[in-house]
């Protein structure tokens, strides 16, 4: 009945009054499989869009129902800086009908959930749905099944709240789980799902940054002193910190600067039934470079976190973006749920604010690269009004194990043995602006992997010219902790928008922005991939900040092949799986991971271009089973299946 309905609608609305071409009128979930041993295939359709070029086109909530706006108040971003950070969208198919759904955070306290109707319409069905998160401001969310059930759940994460779990009924109606073990408090930032010790289910990462910042407090007073040799803050507004909610909040650095810390991550086991055991940091659980278990909690301001197998031996580690000057943390997982920090010489260099990461086999050596994402503007006028942030480090004699934090992108292409080469110059992507959230994705088909990312900043506080302003003025007089608030507003938005770069021959990539459909100058945080059309390809789902989300249609129309998974309950996306596709035109490797954006979760689907007439599509499982599909043909969707894995 729903399928009836849900056409009708879609031929109405979404031909006529909206209007878009035949080919977009909604696809219902294939139907007629062709099956095989542990494999089941359908027919891909791709839209014959006449005049359509490579890229993007923009969807806009007037056309496509979703109404929903990301916003909070002047006076609220400027009192409450953490808030600028934004929010994030989760994309999965909460209901079953083989639609991918969206789910919205907002920052200024309301969430929405929107049902895909198909032909590029949506349903806001948030108060059905009982998650609308009202009063809180929600950062991230994502989509998975969290108790085994074979439906999608939903995690929410706010600054101040924690993160918060609710439990589908396979209807897409939610209940939340109000004992799940869960921390609700702390400023609770992205998150990811692996399983780390191998029991089946989906344990949980959730990365912190803080509920709120000195930088908010203007006037505030400390007071160093100095014990057992250096120095350390002692009060704070007349209040001693020991013993008090400062404890441990401030440090000083070597130049005598105070430097104020984040707050600790959190990593989950899964107990089954909706349920998480907060794991400790200080048990030997993790350890430093030397094996030694850590003596305190890593207290980073922390944006991004990933599984990702990134030295190949089927458990997933770990990669954390921390901004400001915390430095990133990367994992090693022994596949028991214990970590290790690498060799010091694994990594030479990080980005100094750290924002998002994503990775791919970008040179088709069989090994993981990643990229990492700063702010470093892309045209020379605003590039100069960051001199101040730009200058690399300088290095010293007897810290040659030391990570430099670099004020860019940074790009890690694997050697094979556990160390990388950073070749961000070399690849032409060092620079992408005020940036977020990276995917890596195959726009154009063509077999190797093009990268998108979102951008923009509410309120640009490394403008130099802005800063030379304030500081002249404060030399002759003095404001009021509440003036010096406001003054805040006079730094201009940087309004990013989309970028896009096309990966070419020799690992160059080039600026194609424009020309892929990403013109629009806005601010866009967290961002997913998702096919939204049911033709195989994957659109993009971006949360704006101030702004409704953009959803950008995928404009392909040449061979593909998709490829889903059933894996064994409870992981029964097959989450921590690596997907190896030979065909004529090369082998190709992706894995399949479960949130990992920055405050967002894709879909869970993997896409491959530039395959040829015949590929064999080999599936690694996280279990060590192992599944190989020969024949494969393009313009087809395959479910692979787990059970009958080897």
């Amino acid at each position: 009945m729903w399928c009836v309905r849900s056409i009708a609608i879609g031929l109405v609305l979404g031909v006529a009054a909206l209007g878009l071409c035949a080919e977009d009128a909604p696809r219902p979930w294939p139907s007629e499989w062709r099956s095989g041993a542990g494999w089941r295939s359908a027919t891909l359709e791709p839209p014959n869009r006449s005049g359509a070029t490579i890229g993007f086109t923009q969807l806009e909530g007037t056309s496509t129902g979703i109404t929903f706006t990301n916003a909070i108040s002047g006076e609220l971003s400027l009192r409450h800086s953490i808030l600028n950070n934004g929010s994030g969208v989760a994309a999965g198919d909460v209901d079953g009908d083989g639609w991918c759904d969206l789910y919205f955070c907002g920052i200024g306290g309301r969430n929405a959930l929107f049902r895909n109707q198909g032909g590029w319409r949506f349903q806001d069905i948030t108060a059905q749905a009982r998650v609308e998160c009202a009063g809180q401001a929600s950062t991230g969310a994502l989509l998975a099944d969290v108790d085994g059930d074979r439906d999608l759940d939903l995690l929410v994460t706010s600054v101040g709240g924690g993160a918060r779990l609710f439990l589908n009924d396979g209807k897409g109606r939610f209940s939340e789980m109000l004992d799940s073990g869960l921390l609700r408090k702390l400023g609770a930032m992205s998150m990811a799902m692996a399983d780390i010790d191998g029991d089946g289910d989906l344990d949980l990462y959730v990365a912190n940054y803080r509920t709120t910042t000195i930088q908010d407090e203007p006037g505030t007073r400390l007071v160093l002193s100095n014990e057992g040799g250096r120095p350390v803050v002692k009060t704070v507004n007349g209040v001693a910190v020991k013993g008090s909610e400062y404890e441990g909040r401030f440090d000083v650095g070597a130049s005598g600067e105070i430097l104020e810390n984040g707050e600790p991550d959190a990593l989950y086991r899964n107990e089954g039934n909706g349920r998480f055991a907060l794991l400790e940091w200080t048990n030997g659980l993790f350890r430093d470079e030397n094996g030694r278990p850590l003596d305190r909690p890593p207290l980073d301001w922390g944006l991004s976190v990933a599984f990702r197998d990134l030295n190949g031996d089927g458990v997933p580690d770990l990669y954390v973006c921390n901004d400001s000057d915390s430095p990133d943390r990367v994992w090693l997982s022994d596949g028991a749920g214990h970590y290790q920090a690498p060799d010091p010489m694994a990594f030479r260099c990080q980005s100094l604010s750290s924002m998002g990461v994503d990775f791919a086999d970008l040179n088709r050596d069989g090994f993981d690269d990643l990229i990492v994402l700063d702010m470093l503007a892309r045209d020379h006028r605003h590039r100069n009004t960051q001199l101040a942030w730009t200058k690399a480090p300088i290095g010293s004699f007897g810290t040659h194990a030391a990570r430099l934090q670099l004020p860019r992108n940074t790009v890690f292409m694997s050697r094979g043995d556990g160390t990388y080469a950073e070749a961000a110059y070399l690849t032409g992507l060092p620079a992408s602006d005020w940036s977020w959230t990276p995917i890596f994705m195959d726009v154009d088909l063509d077999g190797r992997e093009d990268l998108v990312i979102s951008n923009g900043f509410h309120r640009d506080v490394r403008d130099q010219d802005r800063l030379a302003e304030m500081r002249k003025e404060s030399a002759t007089q003095r404001f009021a902790p509440n003036q010096e608030l406001a003054r805040r507003a006079r730094f201009p938005e940087w309004m990013g928008g989309m970028a896009a770069f096309r990966q070419g021959a020799e690992l160059r990539f080039e600026d194609v922005s424009m020309g892929w459909g990403f013109g629009t100058p806005r601010i866009y945080q967290g961002l997913a991939a998702a096919d939204l059309d049911n033709d195989g390809d994957l659109d993009l789902i971006a949360n704006s900040f101030g702004n409704a989300p953009s959803l950008f249609r995928n404009n392909a129309v040449i061979g593909r092949l998709l490829v889903r998974l059933v894996g064994l309950a409870p992981n029964t996306e097959g989450i921590g799986a690596r997907i190896g596709v030979e065909s004529e035109g090369g082998r190709q490797v992706q894995e399949m991971m479960k949130g990992g954006r920055y405050l967002s979760c894709d879909q869970a689907t993997r896409l491959f271009g530039g395959v040829g007439e015949s590929a064999t599509v080999t599936v690694k499982w996280r279990t060590g089973r192992r599944t190989v599909v020969r024949g494969v043909l393009i313009n087809r969707v395959y479910e692979i299946r787990e059970a009958e894995a080897q």
